[in-house]
């Protein structure tokens, strides 16, 4: 039999910020490669060990491949006819009999590409149904800057080549960001400064010029005092100011009591640090921040956020080369959603809820009560606060419909289970709101095995079962065409040529965002005092609130942060060990546990099994562990509370508290 061997670029899936684009060398219809594309201009050639993984999870033997319906206490296999026609069923008839908010639709960004929107856009065609809002991952960061800037927006990733500083705040790219780290590592080469802030010294930490420990929680006070010193110092840039910016005499005044000597007392940040970091920062022409996700995962997270913002815009950093306050890239996903956005224009009635609180959303009494949820791209039953809540809550709705690659947490409480396709499985388009501004057509490469529907096909066919004819389209291609006209308008190309394999389509003008002064807020400047945050119930200006605080029964901060290994839950999916628990010495001596043993590690509503690790590296006073371990080992979010940051209704997952003691 002659091999014939072919080459296919396809798009990482997952919800990256950097967005790799492979290589897939494919032969006999099977993948027998991947790797980097080199002339991608981001990711250049270079993939993380969660992308290489991908094909041995294409492939793994554990893979869902057909649908599957409950029957008793596990699953037995069914036909896409026979789900199709349960779900239109049982679909038409909670609409008729309680309306359709008694629907729940659960989706997030496991699959990043447009066809991940099939799900919403088909349940707003239906007439509407009850919905999450706001973020488990950085909706706070999110609103933040949407009250500052009127739209988060990034320099593109090359331009930090630029700078001669920059500060990374609460961000660990060494193990979440390799593109981006290896930018840094660049950049540091051309005698750039790099600094890091963070309650951890992170891996990211140790490779760079200075880390800066900070008692978590109290980013908000570090900024503001940045701020007092950068106004006292006379080191204000007082053209910008005047030309791009509301509220700076307020802010003055605002800023006025938060000396370094106060904000050494709250962060732990040694007064003269304070003071010559606020120098250093002013006094460079190009200095950049770029803010981390995690350091918004407080109840103050929002003001934290407008707090280092404001140190850009009074000084004169925005809008220019080298310079900015990075933390969201939402340039090119307001051109790609049209069609999402035109179908709310169906919804007939709607009800939403903080994601946050989904464990407590689903035990209220409410009328319509929840009959039935679905969901795809996510893991709510890992990835939510307060899961032994939750799980007790979702596992009571009469019927719950998942997509799933593997028989995940959510998946194993589910009455219907869904085969999820791969991307390796379909043409689509991918574009990241996070980092990289480049957009990715993904080709197909493979065909899905014999009995796995894709999703969008799945919802097609639901729609014209349910005589729904109301998408907008009739074909995966005809929706992605669609859905890209206001970006191909915008880069003066055609679809075909968005589709050429040896194209790295950017929207123009989006290295340096703001260098016209061409703000999105409600002033046209940027806003230090923010009406629409007033109006919002908020303090107009940034301010600090003083963090949560523990208590003697669970003295510890928990930290739940991402690892290298694994883009949320999914890298655990064949892990079986115990999850480890990170404290320093001081602690452990406190808490009379010892290295290496086996421990308990106790929240408000559970409690798990783990590992002791004893490092210098975690601040006093607080726990560290990695999220997205399923429950066969012990998922860390049977530990954490659903608390809701300041602003964009953001899971505040950092500020769950706990104690560690020994397992007799």
């Amino acid at each position: 039999m002659t091999t014939q061997k072919r080459e296919v670029h396809v798009s990482c899936h997952m919800d990256c910020p950097d967005l790799c684009r492979f290589v897939v060398t494919v032969a006999n219809g099977r993948i027998v490669s991947l790797k980097g594309d080199p002339n991608h201009p981001v990711t250049c050639g270079v993939v993380c060990k969660k992308g290489r993984a991908l094909v041995d999870r294409h492939y793994h033997p554990d893979r869902i491949r057909y649908p599957l319906i409950r029957k008793g206490d596990s699953f037995v296999k069914t036909t896409y006819d026979q789900v199709l026609n349960i779900l239109a069923e049982e679909f038409t008839a909670i609409r008729m009999q309680y309306g359709s908010t008694a629907i729940l639709n659960y989706t997030s960004d496991g699959y990043g590409g447009l066809k991940g929107r099939i799900q919403s856009i088909f349940f707003n065609c239906f007439g509407g149904v009850t919905v999450p809002r706001g973020s488990l991952c950085w909706g706070a960061g999110i609103a933040a800057q949407t009250y500052d800037f009127g739209n988060p927006r990034g320099h593109d990733p090359d331009d930090i080549q630029n700078a001669k500083m920059i500060l990374i705040w609460g961000r660990n790219p060494k193990e979440t960001s390799l593109h981006f780290y290896a930018k840094l590592k660049k950049a540091k080469k051309k005698d750039c400064r790099v600094i890091v802030i963070d309650p951890v010294k992170t891996a990211t930490a140790k490779s760079f010029d200075e880390h800066i420990p900070i008692v978590p929680s109290t980013d908000g006070a570090l900024a503001l005092g940045l701020a007092h010193v950068i106004i006292k110092k006379g080191l204000v840039d007082t053209g910008f100011v005047d030309d791009n910016v509301k509220g700076f005499n307020r802010f003055t005044r605002h800023v006025k009591s938060f000396t370094p000597q106060k904000v050494q007392a709250v962060t732990g940040v040694p007064a003269d640090v304070v003071e010559r970091l606020a120098i250093e920062y002013a006094s460079s022409k190009r200095a950049c921040i770029y803010v981390g996700f995690g350091m918004q995962r407080y109840q103050n997270g929002g003001n934290a956020v407008r707090a280092i913002d404001a140190l850009g815009a009074i000084t004169g950093k925005i809008g220019k080369k080298g310079c900015g306050i990075n933390y969201a890239a939402k340039a090119a996903a307001p051109f790609a959603y049209d069609v999402e956005k035109n179908s709310r224009k169906q919804i007939q009635q709607s009800r939403s809820f903080p994601v946050a609180r989904l464990g407590e959303y689903l035990n209220e009494d409410k009328d319509p009560a929840i009959k039935a949820i679905v969901v795809a791209g996510g893991n709510p039953l890992t990835q939510s606060p307060d899961l032994k809540k939750t799980v007790a809550a979702f596992s009571k709705i009469k019927l719950k419909v998942v997509f799933d690659h593997f028989l995940t947490d959510t998946a194993r409480q589910a009455d219907i289970v869904l085969p999820a396709a791969t991307s390796f499985e379909q043409d689509d388009i991918f574009i990241t709101s996070m980092y990289s501004p480049i957009i990715n057509y993904s080709s197909k490469a493979v065909e899905p095995p014999c009995e796995v529907m894709p999703e969008f096909e799945f919802y097609l066919k639901l729609a014209h079962l349910l005589g729904m004819d109301n998408l907008g389209f009739s074909s995966s291609d005809t929706y992605l065409e669609t859905s890209v006209q206001p970006l191909l308008a915008n880069l003066g190309i055609s679809y075909e040529n968005l589709k050429k394999e040896d194209q790295y389509i950017r929207l123009k003008n989006s290295m340096i965002p703001w260098e016209k002064g061409d703000f999105e807020t409600a002033s046209g400047k940027y806003e230090l005092y923010s009406e629409t945050a007033q109006k919002d119930g908020l303090s107009p200006l940034p301010e600090f609130m003083p963090p949560m605080t523990a208590d003697r029964k669970f003295p510890l901060r928990l930290l739940t942060c991402h690892t290298q290994g694994s883009l949320h839950s999914q890298g655990f999916a064949f892990v079986d060990d115990l999850p480890m628990v990170y404290i320093n010495g001081q602690t452990a001596g406190e808490c009379g546990v010892v290295h290496g043993n086996k421990v308990r590690v106790v929240g408000k509503n559970a409690a798990i099994e783990t590992i002791l690790v004893v490092s210098e590296d975690i601040i006093e006073n607080t726990a560290f562990m990695h999220q997205g371990w399923w429950h066969k080992s012990g998922g860390v979010n049977f530990l954490t509370d659903p608390v809701i940051s300041d602003m964009g209704e953001q899971a505040a997952f950092y500020d769950s508290f706990c104690r560690i003691e020994n397992i007799v």
